[in-house]
């Protein structure tokens, strides 16, 4: 952190037919890092680290993304930078195209529908509350304008799902080939803090933290608690992760 600035987004690289999968991180001056990883040997080495162009306005690396089917890997500042890389066989990002949007301010990013030449790009502006969908040259395909400070966002494309964190309201579930708002899960809370969210068990349900320690899980049809995880401390939930079987916090 020293170096480098603390870590603010990270991300695995995974090649499930390979016994090397990799780790990769940015921190709040803007540097990108990527680890390689022996399986056999349980043993991370250091491959890459250079500090990537940002917005006048952030340097900071807020979000990444990766896809493993097409090895692409997303990073987006603070403010207006976008990168798309192809991580290679030995691990070492290939740069593919990076654009700059001016006056969007990304807080998430994801990988969408497949097209010719790879995955879609989806970045998601914080104050702006908008989204735009980028092809693998950089073009902006489309924009779309949610009306929200947008904490986080998943996308689940085979479901054709979107999850917004909306500060100001709780959870938001869009249509993915409309972006239009289906339903709204309200987090109790006295804040307007960022919030991560996330669907799980095949997206039957909807998983956020809060501000004051708790983790909520909606059932996403009907939009009732299923399940409330404390974690003991009345702080701020900042991040969450799941899998198909287990849901974790920070």
């Amino acid at each position: 952190a020293g170096e480098r600035g603390m870590t603010t987004a990270i991300v695995w690289l995974t090649k499930p037919d390979d016994v090397e999968d990799g780790l990769a991180y940015g921190t709040e001056d803007g540097y990108l890092a990527i680890w390689k990883r022996n399986r056999n040997e349980d043993k991370f080495t250091e491959i890459y680290c250079d500090r990537l162009t940002g917005g006048k306005d952030g340097q900071e690396i807020s979000a990444m993304a990766y896809d493993a089917s097409s090895k692409q890997l997303a990073v987006v500042h603070r403010a207006e930078s976008v990168h798309r890389f192809v991580i290679d066989g030995s691990m070492y990002p290939r740069p593919v195209k990076s654009v700059s949007i001016p006056k969007h301010w990304p807080q998430s990013v994801a990988f969408g529908q497949i097209g010719v030449h790879g995955p879609d790009l989806w970045t998601f502006g914080r104050e702006d509350g908008a989204i735009y969908i980028l092809n693998d040259e950089g073009k902006v395909l489309k924009t779309k304008t949610t009306g929200s400070v947008i904490g986080h966002a998943v996308l689940n494309v085979k479901e054709d799902a979107i999850l917004l964190d909306d500060v100001s309201q709780g959870i938001a579930l869009y249509k993915l080939s409309s972006a239009e708002r289906v339903k709204t899960f309200g987090v109790p809370g006295t804040q307007c803090r960022l919030r991560n969210v996330a669907f799980h068990d095949s997206t039957t349900s909807v998983v956020s933290g809060s501000d004051h320690g708790k983790v909520y899980v909606f059932d996403r049809r009907t939009g009732s608690i299923n399940d409330v995880i404390n974690t003991g401390v009345e702080d701020w939930v900042q991040s969450i992760a799941v899998s198909l079987t287990h849901c974790t916090q920070n």
